[in-house]
């Protein structure tokens, strides 16, 4: 099960998220596998990490395999704020990325919404979305209407938690997959090693992040067209609200479908 890392960037100022990208692809060893830009919080966690998550401006999400697990040192001068996780992910799930990716990418136009969004009365509950963020999710889809890249971050209940969340991730497939949305990628977080005398190293069992997710979606509106969903929500709180004790939701857009966006501009 090869290691990865997920890392959220803030980029020192003058620093185009897009170049460090294309910089980290460049440098020997270094295999880009995600690479997008954070467009706004859907979810925010409300136990780990709060402050650092939810307040931070980040410029740059990328999920890499590198030597050491970590970021090559000579791009710390232009990091101004980091936050990283350990990843296992099975082999298969790596080879097979690059022709997933391309072909989620390549059919997402033909991909048509459900409708749940002609029922108004369901978005006021919509997976603890507030109406600022639903505003959010509008404005995002008049200037990016194209596929999303959703990450999630999860923390399970001690007891039972798990495989809730197994059971939530077989009845999603079928949900998700009506809208074109598919898990990319998922991984078993590697907790952080604890020095001896470490103050976080009695908290780590539970006060970290278990898993993670990364999910492609035709568009924004695909995705709450799922959220909004009767066959959804009902998965929801059988299974998804029992197995989670703290989630960050955050949706990004990958650089490489902005770019085929804007050449068509």
């Amino acid at each position: 099960m090869p290691g990865l890392t997920l890392h959220l960037l803030s980029l020192e100022a003058g620093t185009g998220p897009q170049s460090f990208v294309k910089r980290l692809r460049d440098y020997p060893n270094v295999k880009v596998i995600v690479a997008s830009r954070p467009r706004l919080v859907v979810t925010r966690p409300t136990y780990i990490d709060v402050c650092h998550l939810s307040t931070t401006k980040w410029d740059l999400l990328v999920l890499l395999q590198a030597p050491n697990n970590s970021i090559p040192a000579v791009f710390r001068p232009i990091i101004r704020c980091e936050y990283h996780i350990s990843v296992g992910v099975p082999s298969k799930l790596i080879d097979n990325y690059p022709e997933l990716d391309a072909r989620l990418k390549r059919t997402a136009p033909s991909i048509s919404l459900t409708g749940a969004l002609g029922k108004p009365q369901q978005r006021k509950e919509l997976l603890q979305i507030s109406p600022e963020s639903l505003k959010s999710m509008d404005d995002l889809f008049e200037e990016h209407n194209k596929p999303i890249t959703m990450l999630n971050l999860l923390n399970f209940f001690p007891r039972g938690g798990k495989q809730s969340y197994f059971q939530y991730g077989q009845a999603f497939i079928p949900i998700a997959e009506k809208r074109g949305g598919y898990a990319k990628i998922v991984g078993n977080v590697v907790k952080p090693l604890a020095s001896s005398g470490d103050s976080r190293a009695d908290r780590l069992e539970q006060d970290w992040w278990n898993e993670i997710s990364i999910v492609h979606y035709p568009s924004v509106k695909h995705f709450y067209d799922l959220i909004a969903g009767e066959d959804y929500q009902a998965i929801n709180r059988q299974f998804r609200l029992t197995a989670l004790r703290d989630t960050l939701l955050l949706c990004t857009t990958e650089f490489d479908v902005e770019e085929t966006h804007t050449s068509k501009l």
